[in-house]
């Protein structure tokens, strides 16, 4: 198993607990299963299942876990062994007892007692093309190439950590992701959504970049300081990107307000909420030189 198994636990879990208080008045449909899960090729599957709840609750913003469901997975039409509950971090999740592959689709269906059951399905895309990442101390950018495949239609989220070396492998610090944007003097295909703010991730379609072979340069926000970085490119499908897309102020925004900025949030889930979605993360490290 390759080492984004972590990587993706910490993603359906910063997923899950991204809620925000909101006093609108908004409509509720009644109870129903909300399923969450983020597919990574070579990791095994983890599944968050809770139960939606009215947002007037707004002293308790954190969902009913659904112990004890009926959990279904199926890859390419077979059915899977069934995945075991398992606590990570003090939430539960169904996990499965095999890893995923690439270029597979896969069908999770749940059954609980009292709500209607649910179903989602979504695919696993392939590992982006990405090479000679760099980055020199005391600067304030940092390069890698990406080619895109011509045959298909990408969509890709781009995130920097800083790094430092462990048992002689290169690994992320913790919580260390590097803030940053497309330097607007490099990225002329993307000159339209370069602003002035600085993220700690950008979502990317292939429109303008289509079969090409491009030099991104990232400008970071603080210069260079770490020894060791790593840029990560994940490979989405489509119902993932309009899902992170559609969370991406509640998930990197320390201060919003709702009421302010109210959004309508991509779900693939049929009769309840949430998002299957496929990713494919493939990470660059490098000394900074």
């Amino acid at each position: 198993m390759r080492p984004f198994s972590l990587y993706a636990i910490l993603l359906i879990i910063v997923i899950a607990a991204c809620q925000k208080e909101s006093r609108m008045p908004i409509p509720y449909d009644g109870d129903k299963v909300v399923l969450n899960s983020l597919i990574q090729p070579d990791s095994l599957i983890y599944i968050r299942v809770t139960k939606s709840k009215p947002v007037k609750e707004y002293g308790n913003l954190r969902f009913p876990e659904l112990q004890g469901a009926a959990v279904v997975i199926q890859e390419n039409g077979m059915t899977l062994p069934a995945p075991e509950w398992r606590v990570i971090n003090g939430r539960g999740y169904y996990v499965s007892q095999g890893v995923a592959g690439t270029g597979k689709q896969y069908t999770v269906s749940v059954s609980y007692t009292g709500l209607t059951s649910v179903e989602a399905t979504d695919s696993t895309p392939s590992a982006p093309d990405i090479r000679d990442a760099s980055a020199q101390i005391a600067s304030n950018r940092i390069k890698f190439s990406l080619k895109d495949n011509i045959a298909e239609k990408n969509y890709y989220r781009i995130r920097v950590y800083n790094a430092d070396t462990v048992n002689g492998q290169i690994v992320p610090l913790k919580r260390d992701t590097v803030k940053f944007r497309l330097d607007p003097l490099f990225n002329n295909s993307f000159i339209d959504v370069i602003g002035n703010a600085y993220y700690s991730e950008v979502l990317l379609t292939d429109d303008r970049i289509n079969g090409k072979d491009v030099l991104f340069v990232l400008q970071t926000s603080k210069e260079v300081t770490a020894s060791h970085m790593i840029v990560e490119v994940s490979g989405l499908t489509r119902g993932a990107y309009k899902y992170l897309d559609g969370t991406y102020s509640q998930r990197l925004e320390e201060r919003l307000d709702f009421s302010m900025d109210p959004v309508n949030v991509y779900s693939n889930v049929e009769n309840g909420y949430g998002i299957l979605g496929g990713v494919n993360a493939k990470r660059l490290s490098f000394s900074v030189e």
